[in-house]
């Protein structure tokens, strides 16, 4: 399959990575094409997966339904965007009455976006379109080929920098043991770039109230080593003499850095070990000519600090109408309103920050007291 004539090819449509993330037999890559097989000129590869459509009240779930997830973390990429909508005909035949797309990340205003959100769109003839969660601000870091690490710190805010001066200058005293970081890009390296993964997402509380963290199993590092193998590898990790404290998990094509996960011990916290590495990091990207940090989706206050530009996006899902597609659509947008409204009533109140920062210490404190 040739893709030259659709352009660059981001990491997130790339066949390989894709194949990459295969860990189980339950998952697989189906792609969909617009003209000819050979040389398409539309091309949509959707990562396929067992899943689940979530019922959330904040950052709990409620209940789920199980789905058939097809899911692209990149807009389509077609010669002509008027071919956009040709994809979604044989999509929705393709996914069946219990399959669900999930776009992961719209640029808002994009022609993917239009499409989606358009009343008299073709889309919403064989969709439900509901959004997923808020939209939210994407974070990046964007600098001239060339530029040093002096010239990041100058595209932030004059706190910020203060900020950073100040935490730079102070981690490896108050550490009291020596501090180094590791640059993890190799194969070689892999088994004991997951170890020290591993050891520190257990202490976190992404790792116990979400079941978001990092596990050295052999299909994480099968997919860490195909990653290195790829040279798409890059992470870091952050150590006080023996111990490794924070990390930062992430991949590089071309010029651009994505930070895929990061997290720390919660031990250390007062030494803001996540802005200490994350300068570390931007100043080893920087060496090596890699002038763009891409911070993925979500956001919050260290991205809004650490970044010198930003996109606004959106995760969507689409659901076949029929039975049970619309049944599904009409209770999930009801969940993510109330959950919408209950949290923007907390935020009113100034709330929802002290409540989230509640169950996550005493999250991390049960597991704790548990060990």
């Amino acid at each position: 399959m040739d893709l030259s004539a659709l352009g660059p090819v981001p990491l997130e449509l790339d066949p390989r990575w894709l194949s990459s993330r295969i860990d189980s037999s339950d998952k697989y890559v189906q792609y969909f094409l617009v003209g000819d097989k050979q040389y398409p000129s539309g091309y949509a590869p959707f990562f396929v997966h067992p899943g689940a459509l979530s019922y959330c009240l904040g950052e709990s779930t409620v209940f789920h339904i199980p789905v058939l997830r097809y899911a692209l973390q990149a807009a389509p990429l077609c010669e002509n965007q008027a071919l956009l909508a040709g994809l979604f005909k044989p999509l929705q035949e393709a996914i069946g009455r219990r399959g669900v797309v999930f776009f992961e990340g719209v640029q808002a205003g994009s022609p993917l976006a239009e499409l989606l959100l358009s009343p008299g769109s073709p889309v919403r003839n064989l969709f439900h379109v509901v959004p997923y969660g808020p939209a939210y601000t994407r974070r990046l870091i964007e600098l001239s080929t060339g530029a040093q690490f002096e010239d990041y710190l100058r595209t932030l805010g004059s706190k910020t920098r203060e900020d950073i001066r100040r935490t730079r200058k102070n981690f490896s005293v108050k550490a009291k043991n020596p501090v180094r970081m590791i640059r993890y890009t190799e194969p070689e390296q892999v088994d004991e770039l997951a170890d020290a993964l591993a050891r520190i997402s257990r202490k976190t509380y992404q790792y116990h109230l979400l079941g978001l963290g990092l596990e050295n199993t052999p299909e994480h590092i099968r997919q860490l080593r195909a990653a290195a193998t790829c040279r798409w590898l890059r992470a870091y990790i952050l150590w006080i003499g023996d111990t490794p404290v924070a990390f930062g998990l992430g991949y590089h094509d071309g010029r651009t850095y994505f930070g895929h996960q990061v997290g720390y011990d919660p031990d250390i916290s007062k030494l803001q070990p996540g802005i200490y590495l994350h300068t570390e990091v931007m100043a080893d990207l920087l060496a090596d000519g890699i002038c763009r940090f891409d911070f993925l989706a979500g956001d919050n206050l260290y991205k809004q600090r650490m970044s010198n530009k930003f996109r606004e996006e959106r995760h969507y899902y689409l659901i076949p109408r029929g039975w049970p597609g619309t049944a599904y659509a009409h209770s999930l947008v009801a969940a993510n309103c109330l959950s919408e409204t209950i949290g923007r009533w907390l935020d009113k109140n100034g709330l929802k920050e002290r409540i989230k920062h509640l169950v996550r210490t005493s999250t991390v404190k049960h597991f704790r007291g548990k060990n």
